[in-house]
């Protein structure tokens, strides 16, 4: 299962094939990262350069993530001494949602959006508030700058003009587009060649969208909250708090990183060899089931403390909101640990995980073992952690607190095939995360032209939200065969839209005005109100109609569709 994994996000062009049976996927999960007689491969290919640009190895004055971990997270570890047996199947007992809260989405969006469109779920995280502090930012930003240069007489930034909501609607919906449509550079989307010929300049000029690129900003330079994420810290909370206030995770989660690419100099970009973007800036992500996303958590710097400690106190940060709920985590051989695996027994979470063999605490018995193909042994210790070591193609060392050591039989094709259960669990709950970042990978053409920052809030505003959506958007409207592309399509086209502005109809399109036996909402209505009055208010004051247009597909007033389409009537 590792093995395709890596694949996929070391190929940002591979689409995921959700017809195809994770029992003809490689089970093993050997980490590529993983070198047992050297450094961890976190410590060999992560550098940074200093403000010269010079390589050095640890830069000691600034910031660290960990310290942050270290003053927030109680990493009070488990010190009983470990001693391993046999597997007895005597585990913790977590029930999952004792209390029987409330999970999974939102109720109030599953009552009233039942009929809304792709743009109205990516209003639940691009919304009101996250508009306002871009426009808000982004005008400060251009002032600021404009304030401290003397600038010539032919300088463009003498023709900045504060930017508003609709602009910068536009702003986005152009990068958003330019994503789906790639071209050699971005100014050839302003190019009249007829090769090249786009509607884009009808909505912005190349003048603007370049000068609006130059002072896109999401931080307040004025009050340095977020010391070197100062930049972005503060757009990443606002749309991580709108991905926990529409979802809470049901009974399983999971932890790994991504990269936005990124080749510029920065002192914490890293190194990966083993992607496809081999320089950028890590994510750490906590997933839940349908590809939704929760915790975003920028990695800001190389630790000086030991790797263990590190990804400790990662997963302990990610976690805190979910801890004491019976939940299950699944977490890859960087994660996981015997120490680990005790703390979040003690939070009544489950872990299972992959595990790296020479990590402290593990049992010589099963680690040093070697056996022949379909194999397996275990061991579980004093605190009712399993550790299990099973032969496929290759060895596969998993703990986990949730699983004994029984086999289970699976048909694949014409032959059963005989694996611990732990293994096809652990592959079902690691997939949460790939498909995301599968469903998200980053195209944009502006990656070699922007600062480390915008590439951030890119991808967490334009990519992670979008996905979100789609998995919000999937599960209340029922349509389940629409794919991210057409998804993103729907929302570039509102976006795009300029109220004052006549929409163009596409030719041999047919515009009549029928009735239906449902009444839904007024979609030109609902889109005008949400402009004026916010997405909230208008949900409750938009008319609901009977009538409905054949050529636009959508619900609509007379009053919308006779405005709408005056020139072809």
């Amino acid at each position: 299962m590792d093995e395709r994994i890596v694949n996929w996000l070391n190929n940002s062009d591979f689409e995921f094939d959700t017809d195809e049976s994770e029992d003809e996927v490689d089970d093993s999960d050997v980490d590529p990262d993983y070198f047992p007689n050297q450094q961890p491969y976190e410590e060999q290919n992560t550098w940074t350069c200093d403000n010269d640009g010079n390589e050095n190895d640890v830069d000691e004055n600034v910031q660290l993530i960990a310290n942050e971990f270290e003053d927030d997270v109680n990493v009070n570890t488990p010190n009983n001494e470990i001693t391993w047996g046999p597997v007895t199947g005597n585990l913790n007992t977590i029930t999952y949602n004792p209390l029987n809260l409330d999970v999974g989405i939102n109720p109030d969006i599953i009552d009233c959006m039942e009929d809304c469109a792709p743009i109205d779920f990516y209003a639940l995280f691009f919304d009101e508030n996250v508009l306002d502090f871009l426009v808000s930012e982004t005008n400060r930003y251009a002032h600021q700058i404009i304030n401290s240069r003397r600038l010539s007489k032919c300088s463009r930034l003498k023709k900045w003009t504060p930017i508003d909501r609709t602009e910068m609607r536009n702003f986005l919906g152009l990068i958003v587009w330019m994503e789906l449509v790639n071209m050699p550079n971005l100014r050839d989307y302003w190019r009249t060649d007829f090769l090249y010929k786009t509607r884009v300049p009808e909505v912005m000029s190349r003048n603007r969208f370049e000068l609006i690129l130059g002072m896109f900003y999401c931080g307040n330079n004025e009050m340095n909250e977020y010391g070197r994420l100062n930049k972005v810290q503060h757009l990443v909370d606002m749309l991580v708090a709108n991905f926990n206030k529409w979802y809470i995770p049901e009974d399983k989660v999971c932890i790994d990183e991504s990269v936005v690419p990124f080749i510029g100099r920065l002192v914490f970009r890293q190194y990966l060899k083993n992607k496809k973007h081999r320089y950028g800036i890590k994510i750490f992500k906590l997933c839940s089931k349908d590809f939704y996303t929760l915790r975003y958590n920028i990695y800001a710097g190389k630790e000086v403390i030991r790797e263990t400690d590190v990804s400790y106190k990662i997963v302990l940060k990610l976690m805190e909101p979910y801890l004491n709920f019976g939940r299950t985590l699944y977490t890859d051989n960087w994660y996981s640990s015997v120490m680990l695996a005790e703390k979040l027994n003690q939070e009544n979470t489950h872990l299972v995980g992959t595990l790296r063999a020479n990590r402290k605490n593990n049992p010589e018995n099963v680690v040093k073992k070697k056996f022949k193909k379909g194999e397996v042994i275990a061991s579980q210790s004093n605190n009712n952690v399993v550790i299990l070591k099973w032969r496929d193609k290759r060895d596969i060392l998993l703990i986990t607190t949730k699983h004994s050591d029984q086999i289970i039989e699976i048909q694949k094709r014409d032959t059963i095939i005989k694996k611990p259960l732990v293994v096809e669990d652990y592959n079902t709950g690691k997939s949460y995360i790939d498909r995301s970042d599968q469903m998200s990978s980053y195209s944009s053409p502006l990656k070699k032209t922007i600062k480390w920052y915008k590439k951030v809030a890119f991808d967490i505003l334009l990519s992670t939200a979008t996905v979100n959506a789609l998995s919000l958007f999937k599960y209340v409207t029922k349509n389940k065969s629409i794919t991210i592309t057409t998804f993103k399509e729907e929302i570039i086209k509102q976006l795009l839209y300029k109220p004052n502005v006549p929409q163009p109809i596409s030719p041999g399109l047919k515009h009549l005005l029928v009735t239906t036996q449902k009444k839904r909402t007024c979609k030109p209505c609902y889109a005008q109100k949400s402009e004026n009055l916010g997405r909230l208010e208008a949900q409750n004051k938009t008319r609901k109609v009977f009538t409905h247009c054949e050529g636009c597909k959508q619900q609509m007033c007379r009053d919308c569709f006779i405005k709408k389409h005056k020139n072809v009537l």
